[in-house]
């Protein structure tokens, strides 16, 4: 998975923050400004590619967690590493924020490790995004360990 260092800028540093759930409906405060590593699968060269994968990766209309047990094709994968401030500890973490994106370009967003971590699997036996022959059609679960709630996906045919 290629990786690039970005840095921020002041205007970036006071950027809004955006309240998001994890994985476990966690509410977390995240600065989507401040990644520091991002992967995007991908390739726009156009004005209107470029457009579509702005919207497709900041303007997310679908949750991951809310397409469990549905089939989503999924043809882009758009991954950065954003800061995440648990809201009732104050604790700040790295966490994996990954956006699929469908062969109409739509985007479905999660915060979540399990997303993630299936990810890196697909992308081992797989290949990236753009080595596929057609779009993966990929089945959203959600698996619980003890009182935690994991998203993940299983391929199917």
């Amino acid at each position: 998975m290629n990786e690039f260092a970005l840095t921020t800028t002041p205007e970036e540093q006071t950027a809004p923050l955006t309240v998001i759930n994890d994985d476990e409906g966690i509410n977390f405060v995240v600065d989507l400004t401040s990644r520091q590593t991002s992967y995007c699968s991908m390739v726009a060269e156009t004005v209107e590619e470029k457009a579509k994968l702005y919207n497709a990766t900041n303007s997310t209309e679908y949750r991951i967690k809310d397409h469990i047990n549905e089939v989503l094709e999924v043809k882009d994968v758009f991954v950065e590493v954003v800061k995440c401030t648990n809201q009732e500890t104050g604790e700040v973490s790295t966490c994996p924020r990954t956006v699929l994106i469908d062969v109409n370009g739509n985007g479905y967003q999660a915060v979540s490790l399990g997303i993630f971590s299936a990810l890196k699997k697909l992308f081992n036996i797989f290949g990236e995004p753009r080595d596929w022959e057609t779009p993966l059609k990929l089945k959203i679960r959600q698996i619980s360990h003890g009182t935690r709630n994991i998203l993940t996906f299983d391929i199917v045919s």
